[in-house]
């Protein structure tokens, strides 16, 4: 177990990359795949559950989704990201050193984009300047970050039915139906909730949880993913990586990218930078060595470099609050 921020032992590192693969998978499951005792799994599992350095929930797939960076008034820093991260429509908020101060993914539709740079973002207190820029393309969510702590076979003995990337396109999205929301607003909170306490919370049958909970998945209404700091799995240095590249080179930058597991989260942004990138390398030599000696940093333009000092919220749940993403619901 980790204490005051300290690394996990290499069982709660296993642990954790295999809800990363399957969220609401059994404790005897995992043991089975990970060849450990049930006993010794369930137990330890809890207690990373329990002390919430690991927290699974679920976030809603949003219909638009957009990269916020500002730059912040001497001193505000803490006090910008904290409020964006109390925002309902932030999905992540990164206070960072460098060009920006912080960075933030924003759930908006097309037709509320222009009400939000407008009129909203500049009103922030403690904002200097701004600017926002929609996704045009995600190639891998956090959903996706598998951080290269479990073998081939054992994600696959874990892994479900393969379902692509989730592709924001900027429409308003359908309604949500009641009996939908109220098992959002559950999953959000905790998304291992079992199917029997959902029943009983909402007031359905178990078996007609399990249709609901598949038929979110299926239109991705409902994406599971686990939040941990990338430093307790023994990734200590993350940053945010802002890469320009010619548009002839472009799919093949990402071909490569993708290929290493220090990649939590790649989209293609419509503005000045071409690609966004969320890097955990395990110190800050190997993220040098990342963004200067790898493949797809040969096919860039340029590469821009900017260290996350701290999360003040991860996969809609802020960090060291006991709110988490069940408002956006």
């Amino acid at each position: 177990m980790s204490h005051d921020g300290e690394e996990f032992d290499l069982l709660s590192c296993r642990i954790t990359a295999a809800l990363q693969v399957y969220p609401r998978a059994s404790w005897s499951r995992i043991a089975t795949v990970l060849a450990e005792a049930e006993r010794t799994v369930t137990r330890r599992g809890k207690e990373l559950l329990e002390s919430g350095d690991v927290r699974v929930v679920g976030v809603i797939g949003a219909s638009g989704v957009a990269i916020l960076r500002a730059r912040c008034l001497v001193g505000m820093t803490r006090s910008v990201a904290a409020g964006l991260a109390r925002r309902d429509d932030t999905v992540f908020v990164y206070a960072t050193s460098g060009e920006e101060d912080c960075v933030a993914e924003l759930q908006v539709d097309d037709a509320h984009l222009a009400d939000l740079v407008l009129d909203d973002l500049p009103s922030v207190a403690g904002i200097r300047e701004l600017r926002i820029d929609p996704i045009t393309r995600l190639y891998r969510s956090v959903r996706e970050w598998r951080p290269g702590i479990l073998t081939p076979a054992q994600m696959g003995a874990l892994a479900r039915s393969r379902q692509d990337v989730y592709q924001p396109d900027g429409s308003g999205g359908s309604e949500i139906p009641d009996v939908h929301r109220a098992i959002l607003r559950i999953l959000a909170h905790d998304a291992r909730t079992p199917t029997s306490e959902i029943g009983r919370m909402v007031g359905i049958s178990e078996n007609t949880v399990r249709r609901h909970l598949e038929s979110l998945e299926a239109n991705h209404q409902s994406r599971l993913r686990v939040v941990v700091e990338p430093s307790l799995l023994g990734f200590k240095a993350e940053a945010m990586v802002w890469v320009n590249v010619p548009p002839a080179r472009h799919d093949a930058l990402v071909e490569a990218l993708l290929k290493h597991s220090e990649v939590r989260y790649a989209a293609a942004l419509a503005g000045t930078n071409s690609v966004l990138v969320n890097l955990a390398c395990t110190d800050r030599l190997a993220l040098h060595q990342m963004v200067t000696r790898s493949e797809w940093s040969a096919l860039a333009e340029s590469v821009s470099v900017t260290p996350i000092l701290k999360a003040t919220k991860r996969s809609g749940s802020r960090l060291g609050a006991a709110a988490s993403a069940s408002y956006l619901y």
